[in-house]
């Protein structure tokens, strides 16, 4: 399917991917009635946009932003757990985080509000990442007594260091936008602007319902302008540079990687549809009566 037409954008299964400027495409989750967490359907879709820009030598540099002012992402939508927990771990086409990660072009992420698990892992997967003073990264996958799959483990210890990876994970820590500059999380807080009068009737209802993303936002307006900054580069030297410093950060984190995901999926597979109702009652979602 050809891309949009600078300036406009394109939307699937709540996954849209916008073209602001030439070479530079604008990923969102925009989901946020449910804080933009995770369907199946737009766990595909995600992989599906991101598969698609690799495979378009126009893009040179992606930014992934949530929708909203409340959730970068949520993690996975526990409604719909079960689905997405019994995926195919080997269908990579299907998987965002193996889909970014195999991108040849950087990826910028723009964090606003909460990153919890799935969430976390996906920001994880930038190259870059930049969040305002709202942001806070959250992995409760001990709490859940779950298995992260999308490199958390792995991935975490490498970027902030053992001791405040592990304190983050197994005290399910929440990590606030200061702190994750502090670690080298993120390399700079974008702060927000103050609303003006105009604007302070507008309720985080009305705000789940428009979603959208406002390209003139203090944050969208940093990750832009970085995201220009790397495409006046050289394509050619970004892919190589690129790809040069993912391969030496992961020599060793490849291994890491595959372990944690084979053992993770043996572990999905084993769940009883019981464990999905208890994540879903300690989450306070009840179940829909049935007609």
């Amino acid at each position: 399917e050809p891309r949009p037409e600078l300036g406009r954008s394109r939307a699937v299964m709540s996954i849209r991917v916008e073209w602001p400027k030439e070479g530079i495409a604008v990923v969102v989750i925009d989901a946020p009635s449910t804080n933009n967490a995770l369907t199946r359907d737009m766990l595909t879709a995600l992989a599906a946009a991101f598969r698609g820009l690799r495979a378009d030598d126009a893009t040179r540099v992606a930014v992934l932003t949530g929708g909203g002012s409340r959730a970068f992402c949520a993690g996975i939508d526990l409604k719909h757990a079960d689905a997405v927990f019994k995926m195919d771990e080997r269908d990579v086409d299907n998987d965002p985080v193996f889909q970014m990660e195999h991108a040849s072009f950087p990826i910028v992420g723009a964090v606003r509000g909460f990153a919890i698990n799935a969430g976390f892992e996906l920001a994880l997967a930038c190259d870059v990442l930049l969040c305002t003073p709202s942001a806070t990264f959250l992995d409760t996958h001990v709490k859940f007594g779950i298995l992260p799959s999308w490199g958390l483990a792995a991935k975490l210890s490498r970027v902030i260091g053992p001791g405040a990876a592990r304190r983050a994970s197994l005290a399910c820590r929440p990590v606030g936008a200061a702190e994750a500059r502090r670690l080298g999380l993120v390399v700079d807080v974008v702060d927000e602007a103050p609303p003006d009068a105009s604007t302070t009737s507008h309720s985080a209802k009305d705000d789940a319902a428009v979603g959208g993303t406002d390209h003139g936002s203090p944050l969208m307006v940093e990750a832009l302008k970085l995201a220009s900054s790397i495409a006046r580069s050289d394509p050619a030297s970004v892919r190589a540079y690129k790809r040069v410093a993912v391969d030496a950060f992961a020599a060793p984190l490849g291994v890491a990687r595959l372990e944690e995901r084979r053992r993770a999926f043996a572990q999905y597979r084993a769940l009883p549809k019981s464990f999905f109702r208890k994540m879903q009652s300690a989450a306070g979602i009840r179940p829909r009566a049935k007609l």
